[in-house]
Formats: C-alpha cells, sequence, structure tokens
C-alpha cells in the first residue's frame, strides 16, 4: 500500500513538472511611458511577467509563446528573421488577424536557428512608437561560450505622433517637389539619407544625456548584439577604444571582421566581441546616424569609475551607408546548394510629388504577387531606380547575396534583410523550402506604409481569405 501511495505520487509530481515545463511564455504588449531628455511620452513595449523586455530561447526548443494584448489598439508582433510555419509569422491580414485588445494568441514552433533576432509590430505604425522587443536565441553549442552577452536595441524616437509624421512627410514631399521644379538647378540624383528629423535616438529606450550604464570587469570579454530597432534611420556603430570583431550578422555566423566602426541598417543585427582591458574605464559604445552628427548608446564601465557622458553630437558628420562592409562579410554556412530554377525581379521606385514608393510599380495592397514553388532555388534581382537607400526583408527565409551591380561575389553573406543602396543593384539567392504567403517589404517604415511591400507565394499554398480579400491588383 506504502509502495503504491509512493509511486501515485512521484506520477503526481512528475505530471506537475512536465505541466511546469511545458507552460507557454507570456509576452505582454503593454502602454508605457518613457522620459526622453525630461520630456514624458507614453510609448509601448512587450515584455514578459516579471518585467523582462522580449525573449530568450535555445536552439532545438520550442518556441512557445502565449502573446496577450494588454493594450486599446489591436495588436500583430512579427518574430523578425525567424524561420517559421507561415502562420505564425504575425502580420496583420497576410498570416493572422490582429489580436483585439484583452486578447491573446498562442504561437508554436521549433527553433531552428540561433543568434540575435528582434519583434516588432506588423500592423500600423505603432513600431515608431517602440512596439518591438529584442529576441535572443542561443545555442547549446555556442561557438563563443565564455562572452556576457550584451543587447542593445537602437530606436528613432520622436514626440509627434507616427500618423502625423506620415501625413507630413507627404506634404512635405509635394513641398519639396514644387520647389525642385522651380530651381531647375537642382541635383536630382542627390541621395536622401533621411525622411524623419527625430527629436531623439535611444539605445535601450535611453539618450547619451542619461544613457544606460552597464557594468563590467577588466579583462571581461562581451558579446554585443546590436539590433536596429529603427523605424527609418540607418547607423554606424563606433565600439571607440575598444576593438571590435563582427562574428555574426542577421543571426548567421560569419569569418570574424576586426574594426571600430560597423554599418547596421535597418533592421538588421550585428554581434560583435569585445575585450575590456585590464584597467579602468569607461567605454562608449556608441551608434551615430548616417549622414548626422547625431549619436546614442551605452556605457560600458568597470567599477569605481569615473563617468563622462559623452556628447550627443559627434564631431563631423557620419557618411551614408555602403556596400564596403558587405563585400567583406563571408559567412560560415551557404544557402546556394543547386542552380538557380526561378528568377524574380523587383523594381525599387519612388514617387516623392505625393510620398508614394512602389515594388514593379505597384502600391499595397494592390499588387499581383510573384510565385515560387517549393524546391525551387530562387534568385531576387533587386533594382533601386529612386535616391533612397531600402531595406528590404524578406520574410521566412534566410538569403544570400550573390550579386552587387551585377558583378557577382564569392560567399557572399546570408540575411533575412538587405540594403539595397540608391541607384544599384543587389541579387539575392536562398532555397524555396519554407511555403506559404511570405511578405517582402521596405523595412522603413514610412516607405512600407506608404506602399513599397508585396508577397511573395508559393504555389498551391492555401491564400487565408483575409489576405485574398484584401489583395488587388493595380488598377
Amino acid at each position: 500500500m506504502i509502495r503504491t501511495l509512493i509511486f501515485l505520487a512521484s506520477l503526481f509530481f512528475i505530471n506537475i513538472c512536465s505541466a511546469e515545463e511545458s507552460k507557454p511564455v507570456t509576452l505582454n504588449v503593454i502602454k508605457t511611458s518613457i522620459t526622453v531628455d525630461g520630456k514624458k511620452s507614453e510609448v509601448y513595449d512587450i515584455v514578459q511577467d516579471n518585467g523582462q523586455e522580449g525573449y530568450e530561447g535555445v536552439k532545438g526548443q520550442n518556441f512557445d509563446v502565449l502573446l496577450k494584448n494588454k493594450t486599446n489598439v489591436p495588436v500583430a508582433i512579427h518574430w523578425h528573421g525567424l524561420i517559421l510555419p507561415n502562420n505564425q509569422d504575425g502580420v496583420a491580414y497576410i498570416t493572422q488577424l490582429p489580436i483585439p485588445p484583452g486578447k491573446s494568441q498562442h504561437y508554436f514552433f521549433p527553433l531552428v536557428q540561433s543568434g540575435t533576432y528582434w519583434m516588432h509590430s506588423h500592423y500600423k505604425l505603432f513600431e515608431q512608437q517602440l512596439m518591438s522587443a529584442p529576441l535572443i536565441i542561443n545555442n547549446p553549442n555556442d561557438l563563443y561560450p565564455n562572452y556576457k552577452s550584451i543587447t542593445v536595441m537602437l530606436q528613432d524616437f520622436s514626440f509627434t505622433s507616427p500618423d502625423k509624421i506620415f501625413a507630413n512627410l507627404k506634404k512635405s514631399s509635394k513641398e519639396k517637389m514644387a520647389s525642385m521644379h522651380m530651381d531647375h538647378d537642382m541635383n536630382m540624383s542627390e541621395p536622401d539619407l533621411n525622411d524623419v528629423d527625430y527629436d531623439a535616438f535611444l539605445a535601450n529606450r535611453h539618450t547619451l544625456s542619461k544613457p544606460e550604464i552597464i557594468q563590467v570587469s577588466a579583462r571581461q570579454k562581451i558579446r554585443l548584439r546590436v539590433i536596429n530597432a529603427s523605424a527609418a534611420t540607418n547607423f554606424w556603430v563606433n565600439t571607440g577604444k575598444l576593438e571590435g570583431a563582427l562574428i555574426a550578422v542577421d543571426g548567421n555566423n560569419i569569418k570574424p571582421i576586426k574594426n571600430h566602426k560597423f554599418q547596421v541598417a535597418i533592421a538588421q543585427r550585428l554581434d560583435i566581441l569585445l575585450s575590456i582591458p585590464n584597467k579602468k574605464g569607461t567605454y562608449p559604445i556608441l551608434a551615430q546616424v548616417e549622414g548626422t552628427k547625431k549619436q546614442t548608446g551605452i556605457l560600458l564601465v568597470t567599477p569605481d569609475t569615473k563617468i563622462v557622458l559623452p556628447s550627443k553630437l559627434a564631431t563631423s558628420d557620419a557618411p551614408a551607408l555602403n556596400d564596403d562592409q558587405e563585400r567583406q562579410i563571408h559567412p560560415l554556412n551557404s544557402v546556394v546548394t543547386k542552380p538557380v530554377t526561378k528568377t524574380l525581379h523587383y523594381t525599387l521606385e519612388g514617387n516623392m510629388s505625393d510620398y508614394v514608393w512602389t515594388i514593379n510599380k505597384e502600391i499595397w495592397p494592390h499588387v499581383t504577387p510573384l510565385k515560387i514553388s517549393k524546391g525551387d532555388q530562387v534568385e531576387m534581382v533587386y533594382t533601386n531606380n529612386s535616391g533612397m537607400s531600402h531595406p528590404m526583408h524578406l520574410h521566412g527565409h534566410v538569403f544570400q547575396v550573390t550579386r552587387i551591380d551585377g558583378k557577382p561575389i564569392t560567399n557572399g553573406p546570408l540575411h533575412d534583410t538587405i540594403l539595397v543602396m540608391p541607384h544599384s543593384s543587389k541579387t539575392i539567392v536562398f532555397n524555396a523550402d519554407n511555403p506559404g504567403i511570405w511578405p517582402m517589404h521596405c523595412h522603413v517604415l514610412y516607405h512600407m506604409e506608404a506602399g513599397m511591400m508585396t508577397t511573395t507565394n508559393y504555389t498551391n499554398y492555401p491564400a487565408p481569405s483575409f489576405y485574398t480579400k484584401m489583395i488587388s491588383p493595380q488598377k
């Protein structure tokens, strides 16, 4: 009898433990407030019940998340960069309906990657109001196991509502075009670097007037995970006195590149290794906006060190991003496994007179999606005929860059988001091994809102009715 009771008690204990292990992580989309340079503003965040921002998982385990909408607006959260089933992708009116206020949705799929990713709103313009968070997937067989992980999330910030920013862009674009027609000597080929004049730039939701200070120790090894979660801003990351080694881009391990300055386009991520010297000190990690002196960042500080805050303005303007770093990146693995069987062409253009941005002269959602089939080795050719760069993001896949401006590159970088420079082209290749209706768009939030979005559709994949009702050919 006693043995029976012990056996039943052990079964009960095992069941309780199993239930605890299988309990999903709760992510709450909340409205909160931050103080930016002494002024309060209402924004959003994505936090766990214990207050931890975002999500941290392990490759080989499951992404088991209950997403709760604790705001007063509908939300849809996209798991940026993850390879996942199409119906788990979190894109409003393409892979799911928005989650109403007070409701929740369960996401469950295996984690087949490791690295630095992020989550963000994929509905309306809430991403500009900081509805985003880190998404870190650890590797049990990490190549750099003894490094302290520090995440730096970069964001652009405005006290103006994103709806008003967008309206002002359309209005100011018309006024700018009118002035251009009056000034025939204006150089129309000069690229535009920044659509929006932001009030501040944030690193982990702080400006340099009151930066996040992270305690480090002498000789400590650091893995810096930089996430460009901005709505419309590219950065140069400056590691200052510390030489950095770039060891992963967009979650993909690469042959290390040593430098003090690194480019990170909108939606891209960089993993950079640092070593703290064997002495006391303050080590700023700064991110400077391309084309301006404006910068943000964090401070790595050893104990008993006098802290001197960096200026919010660098001594000179940062240049525009370029393809130099892109040509140096060589991944440890490749996705080009066989000859190309399908080529898709995407022309990127912008109509500044009324701030319309197009893919193949189509404006979302009035598009005719291009199609691929499972098993294809797909080549996508992006030709940018506009004066602005476009960070192009393909959902649900990792792709490899094979050509820049038509010239082949050997063992090109792996990405999920690629910056296509003004008046240039890039060619990418990927394996069509994840059937679905996959968004493909510019990650400048206001370009996407103005029409620069489409989907790449697998043949014979059953499209949701809410998607088919929304899509209509360009008239």
